[in-house]
């Protein structure tokens, strides 16, 4: 491995600093290549492009990655895959049983662009992979490491995301239920799943199935390790009225689209340019916990776009700084941070998107660098420390939202000694 972080041993999604690398926009979405090498999103619809970043192991499938370095000059920048357990920990897999490099994964010639007659000058790195680069030869946990190779030889990591490549070896049906527990049946939902094995043998799934759920493509909003309430006559496995299998319904994401930057359209107020860099104002926020706010959103995910050359929106789209606000009556009591939360940041919670408060005018605010598109977000509160971090006081949690679900089941292959993802399913709420 030419590769090393000493993030965790769990490798959890992470950039490299910003005072290193101003990254932004990072987008991985599933692709599909055709034999005529035209490459269409995957997804359970083609031009899905707000699928996640899970494919089949089969199929020509693989993974368009985007993303920015808000500067005019080029890095030396190369990357590498890694496969782990259903933990993600690297797992014990020598690199040539999980995948084979046909060339140098370099981020050069047409994989790297600069910016179009933008107020901000970046440069726009784009690559797919498997295809001509590598073949994976195992499904599983990956992670995708991108890093600079500097003047000195050193390794300096920038990138760090997961991935999940799957085979469909087993069927699995699911749904989002409405609890049937008192305190939880107005505020949550629960996911029931069955797998049918078809063949498969899951005979030792009490040892070595996993079973994960994940909510609207977020690493931080999962459910694992869950076990079958029983097993039918079939051998299917069934998993349904289970407490542990219960999720914070939360609200419908908030959004604005600034694809013009000459044309404020609600929730932005005004759009305003100064010093050859423009400011977008959004409306400022309502308080949504009392109420359930039924509207159409991307399940807090975000598109690039921009109107003028929409085609090319990927070097031509400028950034813009964004002003949020939420007004708030402020007490002692209020001792959690708050901050501005979506896929454009990856759910982190830091200080490019923490809120201040504004005691003359009773309400926080944020300033976020953002890329022409359109973008879901929602509001977190956390400790100084994260050990307490709150989802739902600002926007409330209400059965009826409308959530994106997945259902990964990993199985230990003993063979080679790894942990296989035999099927995949997407789910929605339907209420």
């Amino acid at each position: 491995m030419i590769y090393n972080l000493a993030f965790s041993q769990i490798l959890y999604d992470q950039y490299a600093n910003s005072s290193y690398a101003k990254i932004k926009s990072f987008k991985m979405v599933p692709v599909v290549e055709e034999r005529k090498g035209y490459i269409l999103h995957y997804g359970p619809e083609n031009g899905d492009s707000l699928a996640n970043p899970v494919f089949p192991l089969l199929g020509n499938c693989g993974l368009m990655v985007d993303f920015d370095i808000l500067e005019e000059s080029t890095r030396d920048l190369r990357y590498e895959v890694i496969h782990c357990d259903r933990n993600w920990k690297e797992d014990e897999l020598l690199e040539g049983e999980y995948v084979t490099i046909k060339e140098d994964l370099v981020l050069d010639g047409d994989r790297a662009e600069s910016s179009f007659s933008t107020t901000v000058p970046y440069i726009h790195y784009s690559f797919m992979f498997p295809f001509s680069d590598i073949t994976l030869h195992v499904s599983g946990n990956y992670i995708l490491k991108i890093y600079e190779l500097t003047d000195d030889d050193k390794i300096v990591p920038l990138i760090q995301k997961r991935f999940v490549v799957y085979e469909q070896l087993v069927e699995i049906q699911g749904e989002v239920k409405r609890p049937n527990v008192v305190q939880y049946i107005d505020s949550h939902q629960q996911i029931e799943a069955k797998i049918i094995p078809h063949g498969f043998d899951l005979s030792s799934f009490d040892k070595d199935l996993f079973v994960v759920y994940r909510q609207n493509g977020r690493w931080d909003k999962t459910i694992s390790g869950i076990q079958p309430s029983h097993i039918s006559g079939d051998g299917s496995l069934i998993f349904n009225n289970n407490r542990n299998a219960l999720f914070e319904a939360g609200n419908e994401f908030r959004q604005f689209v600034f694809r013009n930057l000459r044309i404020a359209t609600f929730p932005i107020d005004y759009i305003t340019k100064e010093n050859g860099l423009f400011t977008v104002y959004l409306h400022p926020d309502d308080d949504w916990h009392a109420a359930y706010t039924s509207t159409t959103d991307l399940n807090g995910k975000f598109i690039i776009q921009e109107e003028i050359s929409p085609q090319s929106s990927d070097y031509t789209a400028d950034y813009a700084t964004v002003k949020f606000t939420l007004p708030y009556h402020k007490t002692m009591d209020d001792t959690l941070n708050l901050y501005v939360c979506g896929e454009f940041n990856d759910w982190k919670m830091n200080e490019e998107n923490k809120m201040t408060y504004n005691i003359e005018k009773q309400q926080y605010e944020a300033s976020i660098l953002l890329k022409q598109g359109c973008y879901s977000y929602t509001y977190i509160r956390a400790s100084n420390n994260f050990k307490t971090i709150d989802f739902s006081s600002i926007d409330g949690n209400f059965y009826q939202t409308e959530n994106e679900y997945e259902i990964f089941v990993y199985y230990y292959d003993y063979s080679i000694g790894y942990d296989r993802c035999i099927g995949y399913k997407r789910i929605y709420t339907n209420f």
